[in-house]
């Protein structure tokens, strides 16, 4: 399958081809550098421009696929004017001057060019080659927050210990549609995880935390029941005690539970990352912030009541 963001599919055989004919192409221009007719013939040497031409014209896919992925909508065009035209003058370069003599191949700019366009895209093509036999580890995907088209729940709310409501809500069309990768980010913290819960829509990590993974609700509204549910911070965290996650701005990013401690104090978290699964982890181990307190309440659980609402839905 050809990725989205990419024209072409090259696999390592593909690489490893180019990089042999590439590698042809370097040991001929070498060859006549130092061993070259003084006249310029030499069957040999006509192979040897064909086969850096070839090599060329192979690896403008790369260019045109580098092209794809790095520009922006507005500059792909001038990007891929730009690789053909220089692959095209370079290919160039290596057709007309195949009949160049030893001397003159030594002394002009342009024999050396040649040579060390050879080499530069042997070694291109071996790097490329290493890459497909050996692609790095790549890092999983997660939608850590949940996307824009969310709506209210009209019908219930949350009720805090000072009767405060507090507004929950639902992804729009649960389940209906795939998440949209842009949406998303690369994850680096998967390999010191163990994951407890598979992904879903339904809540986000306050809604797993405070209502039973029943809704979503926003970071502010975590403050609120921070504040009516008589938490308080704490240095010694255990089992049962929130883990409140704070932007620079002390805005709450992420919030999730305290699972135990260990004999060495090593803190085990639980949480919800986002709309996706429910992960243990350390303290540290998540991608929202490194900023972070731990809250208890004297309330025999962490739930907040849910009522249904009797007259009217709350105001927009």
């Amino acid at each position: 399958m050809i990725p989205r963001n990419e024209l072409f599919e090259v696999s390592a055989t593909y690489w490893l081809i180019v990089f042999a004919i590439s590698s042809y192409a370097v040991a001929g221009y070498f060859w006549r550098l130092a061993f070259g007719t003084t006249d310029g013939s030499g069957r040999w040497q006509r192979v040897t421009s064909f086969a850096a031409a070839f090599v060329l014209c192979l690896t403008a896919v790369d260019g045109l696929n580098i092209t794809q992925r790095e520009l922006g909508a507005n500059f792909r065009m001038f990007g891929t004017v730009a690789v053909i035209a220089a692959t095209a003058g370079l290919t160039w370069l290596h057709l007309s001057h195949w009949k160049m003599p030893r001397s003159l191949f030594r002394s002009r700019l342009s024999g050396w060019l040649i040579l060390l366009s050879s080499v530069s895209l042997a070694g291109w093509s071996y790097h490329r080659f290493q890459e497909r036999l050996y692609p790095p580890a790549k890092k999983p995907t997660l939608l850590l927050s949940a996307p824009g088209n969310k709506k209210v729940v009209h019908e219930f709310v949350a009720m805090t210990d000072r009767n405060r409501p507090i507004r929950v809500f639902r992804m729009a069309e649960v389940g209906s549609e795939p998440l949209d990768e842009d949406d998303a980010f690369n994850v680096e913290f998967m390999e010191s995880t163990i994951q407890r819960g598979p992904a879903d829509r339904v809540a986000n990590c306050h809604g797993w935390v405070f209502l039973d993974s029943q809704f979503l609700i926003p970071g502010e509204a975590v403050q609120q029941i921070l504040d009516d549910n008589g938490y308080e911070v704490v240095a010694d965290p255990k089992a049962g005690d929130v883990i409140v996650y704070r932007s620079e701005n002390r805005y709450i990013v992420h919030t999730g539970l305290v699972r135990g401690v260990l004999n060495d104090d090593t803190v085990i978290i639980e949480s919800k990352w986002g709309i996706e699964g429910v992960f243990l982890h350390a303290p540290e181990g998540t991608p929202y912030s490194t900023l972070f307190e731990y809250y208890r309440s004297p309330r025999p659980d962490n739930r907040v009541t849910i009522v249904p609402v009797d007259e009217s839905p709350m105001d927009e």
